[in-house]
């Protein structure tokens, strides 16, 4: 698999251990805890730069593959859409933090965006990156390489 994928899965590991440990944060907030903020402060390192890159490079690496003759899944397609609605989640989720939502409510649009956010990362390590692996040539590895954040 291309270097680049390999960053990218990388990430990913990054992310689901983060993921466990919301999820962790979460399980403590159903069962009594009222303090949200270690919760929030946890989503944050989902929605930051290191996030927005991730979500550039593999732009980058999509709207290559687009250019190739390669058979493209939904899926690939629905990846820039998923990464704006990641965004528009990373402003409900902000707008949660600031308000005196019920727990509950706070949780479950939480447990909605990891669902999503688990989703997304097996489409693309499952049909995008493999397509992209057997597709790209080294000339746009090498293209997408040097506009790589």
């Amino acid at each position: 698999m291309n270097v680049l994928l390999k960053e990218l899965q990388a990430y990913h590991h990054e992310v689901a251990i983060k993921i466990t440990q919301i999820n962790e944060l979460l399980r403590q907030l159903r069962h009594g805890s009222n303090d949200c903020s270690p919760l929030f402060k946890m989503l944050e390192a989902l929605h930051g730069d290191a996030e927005r890159h991730h979500h550039e490079n593999e732009e980058l690496i999509r709207l290559a593959l687009l250019a190739t003759d390669a058979p493209i899944h939904q899926r690939v397609k629905d990846i820039e859409r998923d990464h704006q609605a990641f965004g528009r989640i990373a402003g409900q989720l902000k707008m949660l933090e600031d308000t005196t939502q019920e727990t509950r409510v706070i949780a479950d649009t939480i447990d909605d965006f990891i669902k999503k956010y688990y989703d997304h990362m097996d489409a693309e390590e499952n049909i995008f990156f493999p397509v992209a692996d057997k597709w790209l040539s080294d000339n746009q590895w090498q293209e997408i390489k040097r506009q790589w954040h």
